[in-house]
């Protein structure tokens, strides 16, 4: 065996489960586990889009996003948003999504449905941090919709096509 000479190990996912959130970026959806808030006030969170993504070329075009999170319930078509390509089909409407209006955003739509929808505006991307991630500050301009923590079931992303809530665990089949 080879030495390891790196000075940083190697990846491992021990750190998961990670609640999904379904990020709208314009018309383009796509699911999102990489993302944690980075400050209360002001608020603010961290998203973490996948270098060559096509909605991050949509986010570095309109500076802004919207972040959903939806019940279990709607795991599948949550989960299935992120095996379709926005450069080549509406993925909203392919999936049965409805869009509607934002509060403050010019361009990009919220999806209905959701527990919970963060309104964000682009403050920074993070540069020469990751070379397959693009790490966000996103500046968080408005709210919709409040659960309390003990009646949420959230998505959480536990590995691969593997996810989970309390007490019940779902593998996405990724033929359907």
């Amino acid at each position: 065996m080879k030495p390891d000479n790196s000075p940083n190990a190697k990846f491992i996912s021990s750190f998961f489960p990670q609640q999904i959130m379904l990020v709208s970026v314009g018309e383009n959806i796509l699911p999102m586990g990489y993302w944690t808030v980075i400050s209360k006030d002001p608020f603010r969170f961290l998203i973490c889009m996948q270098v060559g993504n096509h909605s991050l070329s949509l986010l570095r075009k309109y500076k802004e996003a919207a972040l959903h999170f939806f019940p279990w319930s709607e795991r599948e078509r949550v989960v299935k948003a992120g095996y379709v390509s926005g450069r080549t089909v509406n993925k909203a409407q392919m999936l049965g999504f409805e869009l509607i209006t934002a509060q403050r955003l010019q361009h990009t739509r919220l999806v209905v449905g959701a527990e919970c929808i963060f309104e964000t505006v682009f403050n920074r991307e993070l540069m020469n941090i990751s070379r397959e991630f693009a790490p966000c500050v996103m500046d968080v301009v408005a709210t919709h919709g409040e659960i309390k923590p003990v009646e949420r079931k959230p998505i959480l992303y536990l590995s691969m096509e593997d996810f989970a809530t309390t007490g019940e665990t779902w593998t996405y089949d990724k033929q359907l």
